[in-house]
């Protein structure tokens, strides 16, 4: 079973890192990682505490906090290593992120907790925020930052952190 998971893991990866490669993607896919990065996601956090008074600070620094606190636990736990690593002519955007784990992805748990969270209190959102968290996490992989297994166990750990949040902020 196991065997079966992980070479769907590597065939999801190769179509999205390799066959739906284009100048466009090229050009935009960063643009979806950077949005869900420290320093966005801070802004975002920031932005929505001091003109969003309907989604109340404590909710997303929580929701944030529990998925960033529980992803970087659980990489250096599983420590998987990156496609770039183990796969053959992986096309990798960037250089930063080269070495630590890739199990499970940060970047897609972080927007997922936020924009969870954000959806709960304003359940009209969901279908923009769902294609934000979607194209997070694309973005991961075309990139060549993480497998798909990454991408939706992060996206798991977000879910789970903004419904916690809300449930205990």
């Amino acid at each position: 079973m196991f065997t079966l998971l992980s070479r769907l893991d590597i065939a999801l990866f190769n179509f999205c890192n390799k066959t739906i490669k284009c100048r466009s993607l090229d050009f935009i896919m960063p643009f979806f990682t950077h949005l869900a990065g420290f320093s966005s996601v801070v802004g975002i956090c920031l932005f929505f505490m001091l003109f969003v008074p309907s989604v109340p600070g404590t909710n997303i620094l929580g929701a944030v906090f529990f998925a960033q606190a529980s992803a970087q636990s659980i990489k250096f736990l599983f420590k998987r290593v990156r496609p770039h690593i183990n796969l053959p002519d992986v096309n990798i955007f960037s250089k930063l992120m080269q070495y630590d784990p890739s199990f499970p992805s940060a970047h897609t748990a972080t927007i997922t907790a936020l924009g969870g969270v954000i959806a709960w209190l304003h359940p009209a959102t969901l279908p923009a925020i769902m294609l934000i968290c979607l194209l997070v996490g694309l973005s991961r992989i075309y990139l060549g930052q993480h497998y798909p297994g990454d991408v939706i166990f992060g996206a798991l750990i977000g879910t789970i952190s903004a419904e916690l949040s809300c449930l205990i902020f």
